[in-house]
């Protein structure tokens, strides 16, 4: 069985031109720092979040959405004899 964590990603990049190998670093490094003890990397997968507005607004204000980015590391789950389901 395995279990799973969820790292959030970088976000709002704006780099020049021909800069792109700056954001594939950035997540490398987060890939490298989060594969340890045991964890590997999965997957990643984007996550919309929509945001009501504040009390504030005064109703002017329409709902935002965001994206995130989820970098998902998964490893195989420690067992203990106390949580090991029998075989039958």
């Amino acid at each position: 069985m395995k279990e799973y964590k969820t790292v959030p990603g970088p976000m709002g990049y704006e780099l020049k031109e021909g800069h792109a190998n700056e954001a594939f670093a950035d997540f490398a490094n987060i890939i490298n720092e989060h594969c340890v003890d045991g964890w590997d990397y999965h997957s990643m997968e984007t996550i919309s979040i929509t945001e009501n507005p504040g009390c504030l607004g005064g109703g002017k204000e329409k709902k935002k959405t965001t994206n995130y980015y989820m970098l998902i590391f998964a490893r195989e789950k420690k067992t203990t004899e106390s949580n090991v389901e029998p075989v039958v």
